[in-house]
């Protein structure tokens, strides 16, 4: 079915998963149809217990970091070291043993058919016995608003089990501190790269305290900011004008109330709504300007990554 020799690199970030790690390395298929090399590495981000220690048991690559630099560092270091290891298909599956390793099979399956760049495998949130329903609510209306603002096809853009293509990993840049997971999605829509979504299975966690996040709202709170970034980043146009566009509406209204009173009133108007038209007008201009400026270093940025692209290639050649 699959002519090509196929090299498979599955990461696994962690942050103290001693009691988790082992069972997730267990669980990957020693062998998977279409794959002729796999390779496990396990990103330790400056574990306080014994992870690397437990993982050292078993035939995997490990690489600790000696401070916690965040998810989103820690994934961006396993895209570097896959594209070292001249990998064709990259798998990040996370070491809290929330997702069934054994699925990664049916994850790669349509990148081994040449069908997609990104699969997102989809949790079956609604039977989750552990999440809270606000929790399932916030889970799905998130990813209802990434789709909207991405214009990807996802339907579960928080999850962190997922499979890259070589195209998609010489592709994409994680900026944020934070998380890849979003971040990723808007630069593959932006970088013409196609995303399917596979439905995978979860194991039962009771009690599971996120590392990444306080409580739900923290969450909210810090993925409002990225896509507010990001949206600035690929789409500044449509941002600054649409702010300039509310700024502009609401200077107009005033200066049609000031103007009013002013001829209904013998010349008498109301000079705090002139002054607040002055100021919604100039503020509306500046946003219009911010919107060109945007445009500006978007082809800017487009340049640079077309740039980026062809280098990496280079370096990366098999």
């Amino acid at each position: 079915m699959y002519n090509q020799a196929m090299k498979l690199v599955i990461q696994i970030p962690c942050y103290n998963e001693e009691s988790n790690i082992a069972r997730v390395i267990e669980d990957i298929p020693k062998k998977i149809d279409g794959i002729d090399e796999m390779k496990i590495i396990i990103l330790d981000d400056g574990s306080t217990d014994k992870t690397s220690e437990t993982a050292g048991n078993y035939n995997v690559k490990i690489i600790k970091s000696n401070t916690k630099k965040g998810l989103a560092n820690t994934f961006k270091t396993g895209v570097n070291i896959a594209l070292e290891e001249n990998a064709d298909i990259l798998v990040n599956i996370d070491g809290d043993n929330q997702y069934s390793a054994k699925d990664i099979e049916k994850l790669i399956k349509p990148i081994l058919e040449n069908s997609c760049d990104i699969v997102i495998g989809t949790r079956p949130i609604a039977t989750i016995k552990t999440f809270s329903p606000l929790k399932k609510f916030l889970q799905k209306f998130g990813s209802y608003i990434v789709k909207i603002i991405s214009k990807a096809n996802v339907e579960d853009a928080a999850s962190g089990f997922r499979a890259f293509s070589k195209k998609a990993l010489l592709n994409i840049n994680v900026f944020n501190q934070f998380t890849y997971t979003i971040e990723t999605l808007i630069q593959a829509k932006n970088k013409d790269l196609t995303i399917k979504n596979v439905d995978i299975n979860v194991n039962v966690q009771k009690n599971r305290q996120s590392k990444l996040f306080k409580n739900n709202f923290d969450y909210i709170f810090k993925q409002t900011k990225t896509l507010i970034r990001f949206f600035i980043i690929y789409r500044p146009v449509k941002f600054f004008c649409n702010l300039a566009n509310i700024f502009l509406i609401f200077g107009i209204i005033l200066g049609i109330r000031f103007l009013y009173y002013y001829f209904g009133n013998s010349g008498i108007g109301h000079v705090q709504s002139l002054i607040l038209c002055a100021i919604l007008l100039i503020l509306s201009f500046i946003l219009y300007m911010l919107a060109i400026i945007g445009d500006l270093f978007t082809i800017n940025r487009k340049l640079l990554e077309d740039i980026q692209f062809e280098l990496r290639q280079k370096k990366y050649k098999k």
